[in-house]
């Protein structure tokens, strides 16, 4: 990747202040990130995003989003968005997922889910290249997860999400690691749909073949509202981010044996359950 430009863009809202607007709609701006580049805080020089054109095959990219079927989301407040999640994800209690395991799209759509860790592969040779210092950082934050939990080996990411057309209200990945995202952009006849950070007041033009960095565990972060200029247009941003759940998943054998256990123990309690129930009633249910 050649040397990229840098710029310095000025904070102009304090992270409490950004924590106030997390959940309102983000108004229709125009994008004023146009430049490929290292964006850094004019006061510290550290570095707040970096905005380059994707370096890895846009077409396969493409093609690897436009067959993953979505699933509508219910967010906070109500509103409905299209997405689908790839990679890992950890185990949930409430949701009985009983293991940490790949996502449903590995095992529905392989061929999208191999172009999507080819993906990461690339992001994180972009960001390693450009930004060594958050590279290195990232990958020591990331040496909590084991590797097979990684997308790749060599990544920093273990999980992503696919959305599809979807304006997110101002919002920060409170479930994910203090680390930075990667997000390539592919889109066909969609006008808007661009990032907001409010707290430099950057809005990043969300380009077809393009690759957005950011924190988006520490940055709040939103997307304007979008139109479509013909019946098919699409915007599709593909997230790659660090699930910090993922730092608790044994090896993978271990979390399958365990997951078969709790099954058997969750499937034999709901029986002894029935029964009881059934001895309850005095005997009349002849099922058992």
């Amino acid at each position: 990747m050649p040397k990229l430009k840098e710029f310095l863009v000025k904070r102009v809202m304090s992270s409490d202040e950004a924590t106030e607007v997390v959940g309102e709609s983000v108004p229709d701006l125009e994008p004023d990130v146009n430049e490929a580049g290292i964006y850094r805080d004019a006061d510290t020089g550290e570095a707040v995003f970096m905005y380059v054109p994707f370096e890895g095959s846009v077409t396969k990219l493409r093609r690897a989003v436009l067959g993953a079927g979505m699933s509508t989301i219910l967010r906070s407040g109500g509103s409905r968005y299209n997405s689908r999640s790839f990679g890992f994800t950890n185990r949930n209690v409430i949701l009985k997922r009983e293991s940490c395991s790949p996502t449903s799209l590995a095992w529905d759509e392989p061929e999208a889910q191999m172009i999507l860790n080819e993906t990461a592969e690339v992001l994180g040779r972009q960001l390693r290249e450009a930004l060594p210092e958050i590279h290195e950082q990232d990958a020591d934050t990331m040496n909590a997860v084991l590797p097979e939990w990684r997308m790749t080996e060599n990544t920093l990411w273990t999980t992503g999400n696919i959305n599809q057309s979807s304006a997110l209200p101002y919002h920060r990945d409170g479930a994910n690691f203090d680390t930075w995202t990667g997000m390539p952009v592919v889109r066909r006849g969609m006008d808007g749909g661009h990032l907001h950070i409010p707290e430099y007041n950057a809005t990043l033009n969300c380009r077809d073949g393009w690759a957005l960095y950011f924190n988006g565990h520490f940055l709040v972060h939103g997307v304007t509202p979008m139109k479509s200029r013909t019946k098919d247009g699409y915007r599709y941003s593909i997230v790659f981010y660090a699930k910090r759940g993922m730092k608790d998943c044994h090896t993978y054998a271990v979390e399958v044996g365990e997951a078969r256990a709790r099954r058997k123990e969750r499937e034999l309690s709901g029986l002894n359950l029935t029964i009881a129930d059934a001895t309850n009633r005095g005997g009349t249910d002849r099922r058992w």
